[in-house]
């Protein structure tokens, strides 16, 4: 248990320096989605645990395996603003400053979604003294996630948690699977990957937050976990399912850690399933 506690701050521990990568604007149905490169990621073979090390480097071709960190800006027709997901704040995290490339500032966002608190999606609500950084968005998150998080979860990620929900205080809602959380956003059950873990799907997208993170590896063989699975068979469940609703649906999927924009298709083959990158 110790080691998933440790996530927040080993999420990223594969950095790898590269050029900037520059906003990506796309529209799905009624909301224009700004994909945004929190930070780049390589994953090392280590973070599979029971995954063979000669598979992974079939699958990979080299020692890591190419992920991403990404959070997805929605802007609606009424002019109102959702991020979903925020990073992972500090230095690792350049969400905010691509944020204001594109013309949008912490007080123009209206709410945020969060597919769970995990740290390398929650750290960017917070400042360098942990005040809210976002000043005046609605937080949501769904029930079983906050519950979990509530009851006094030990170790960094508990108490960065505990932060986020110091800092945003009255402004944190919660919702359960299957309610629409605001209008044309219906949140579905993804639990696995932590107890309340979420998928956000709109009338032509479905944003999976960390269904998997890294593609190469989990869209063909999406029995594989990473460490930072908190239940690991409810994790493959989840993967499976969605898998075959996505491959079933003609909406895309937007991943949290698909390689950067993050944003792609995911299909049947002979042997399973596969991912094909781009609307």
């Amino acid at each position: 248990m110790v080691k998933w506690l440790l996530c927040g701050a080993a999420m990223i521990s594969g950095i790898v320096i590269a050029a900037e990568t520059e906003n990506r604007s796309f529209q799905f149905g009624n909301f224009e989605v700004i994909a945004v490169q929190d930070a780049l990621s390589a994953m090392r073979f280590e973070l599979f645990p029971g995954m063979p090390e000669d598979e992974f480097l079939r699958l990979t071709g080299g020692g890591r395996v190419p992920s991403s960190v990404n959070v997805f800006l929605l802007k609606r027709g009424d002019g109102k603003i959702i991020l979903v997901d925020a990073g992972n704040g500090g230095k690792r995290g350049g969400m905010l400053r691509k944020l204001e490339q594109s013309g949008v500032f912490p007080e123009s966002v209206d709410f945020i979604l969060l597919t769970h608190m995990h740290g390398d999606h929650i750290g960017g609500l917070l400042g360098k003294h942990g005040e809210a950084v976002f000043s005046r968005a609605l937080v949501y998150v769904s029930m079983p996630e906050w519950e979990f998080w509530q009851n006094g979860t030990a170790g960094p990620q508990g108490k960065q948690v505990r932060k986020v929900l110091h800092a945003y205080g009255s402004r944190v809602r919660t919702f359960r699977f299957g309610e629409e959380v605001l209008p044309g956003i219906k949140a579905l059950d993804a639990s696995g990957h932590t107890p309340g873990h979420t998928v956000f799907e709109t009338d032509s997208l479905l944003i999976v937050g960390d269904l998997l993170h890294a593609a190469a590896l989990q869209i063909p063989r999406p029995e594989v976990c990473t460490i930072y699975d908190m239940n690991p068979s409810g994790a493959v469940q989840a993967r499976r399912r969605f898998y075959e609703f996505a491959a079933s649906s003609p909406k895309p999927v937007a991943g949290m850690h698909l390689p950067y924009p993050g944003i792609g298709r995911i299909g049947r083959s002979a042997a399973g399933y596969v991912y094909l990158p781009g609307k």
